[in-house]
């Protein structure tokens, strides 16, 4: 069966389908069709799918537990072999969302470590304001919040996931290594403690001194060397910029954004990542779908998973990870009207 993808501006689209043994894609530009070999499922090729930001929470969202049903039913429609989240799995790190959470992903069987790995984000650990008027009194809600503990509680929540993972020292769950096949995943914890100066609202980031030198251990040792390395992390490494049509609340809303929603110290770990042969760093935290480079190193953003884009469709990426080469394309999930809340197919 031929599977037709569309090329825009490098990006590749493919439609939902239940199996496919080869990819045709098509340009836009020129009428070329490419046909791929056969994919199989040799030990060497592995499809790992890459969400962010669900933002779970029954009682407020309920539509985003729909959406994520039907993420999950394409991921395992396509065969994927891992799916990874890079954070904010819930929206207020409440129990019951974790709960909620939890037994989404326990019954499409994923609280496996061969089959899902996760790494936490600001939503995970301080939640989020739901209104406007909730942003003068976050602050204070932030500052109360046990930090460490909420690390421990989303570890325990996901914990299966974590095991079989590899740590340079101590008793911190982050960093940490995990090895899946060929691919080697180092989740890392860029949520920054709280500060009324650097992150009044819990959702600035920072990978801490100690995280930081553990990850210099971790990608100067032997077990990354001949394995495609993938950086799991919640916070982005782009500058967001407004549109030149934007209006003065938007640009207002954006400069406030770009204030309490950035990742401090960013040099030093781009000097970090420079000394590692890395495949891909993905991340969430905008809620945009995109890709993209900076300083010679790849970047893919999955924080608009559950955000539909302008035409209402979710998007993901699927990474192809086949002998020291990575790829990916972006799929796209329709949302059916239809209840599907049950990882049995319909």
């Amino acid at each position: 069966m031929l599977r037709r993808l569309k090329v825009y501006s490098h990006t590749l689209y493919y439609s939902y389908a239940s199996s496919y043994d080869n990819l045709c894609i098509t340009s836009s530009l020129s009428p070329i069709c490419i046909l791929f070999a056969r994919i199989t499922n040799e030990e060497s090729f592995m499809r790992i799918a890459h969400l962010s930001d669900l933002h779970l929470s029954p009682d407020h969202f309920p539509e985003r537990s729909d959406a994520l049903y039907e993420i999950l039913h394409k991921c395992r429609s396509l065969k994927t072999d891992h799916i990874v989240i890079t954070g904010d799995i819930t929206n207020q790190a409440k129990p019951k969302e974790f709960a909620h959470a939890r037994s989404i992903l326990k019954e499409f069987d994923l609280l496996d470590p061969e089959k899902l790995t996760v790494t936490i984000g600001n939503h995970d650990i301080f939640g989020g304001p739901y209104y406007a008027e909730d942003v003068l009194s976050f602050p204070g809600y932030c500052r109360q919040t046990d930090y460490d503990g909420k690390v421990k509680e989303f570890y325990s929540a996901f914990r299966e996931t974590f095991e079989g993972c590899q740590y340079v020292s101590g008793s911190s769950i982050f960093p940490y290594v995990k090895m899946i096949r060929d691919v080697v995943f180092v989740g890392i914890n860029s949520v920054a403690q709280w500060s009324s100066l650097k992150n009044p609202l819990g959702s600035n980031g920072e990978v801490c001194k100690k995280q930081f030198h553990r990850l210099k251990e971790i990608f100067a040792s032997d077990m990354l060397k001949g394995r495609m390395v993938v950086v799991l992390i919640h916070h982005h490494f782009n500058k967001q910029e407004s549109k030149p049509s934007a209006g003065k609340l938007e640009r207002l809303w954006g400069a406030i954004e770009s204030s309490t929603m950035k990742l401090w110290k960013k040099k030093r770990i781009f000097s970090l990542f420079a000394t590692a042969s890395i495949g891909k760093v993905l991340h969430g935290h905008v809620h945009h779908h995109e890709g993209y480079k900076r300083k010679n190193i790849q970047f893919l953003n999955a924080g608009g998973t559950m955000f539909a884009n302008p035409q209402g469709h979710c998007l993901f990426h699927l990474l192809h990870v086949q002998q020291q080469k990575i790829e990916h394309v972006d799929v796209r999930v329709v949302p059916n009207k239809r209840n599907r809340r049950s990882a049995i197919g319909i």
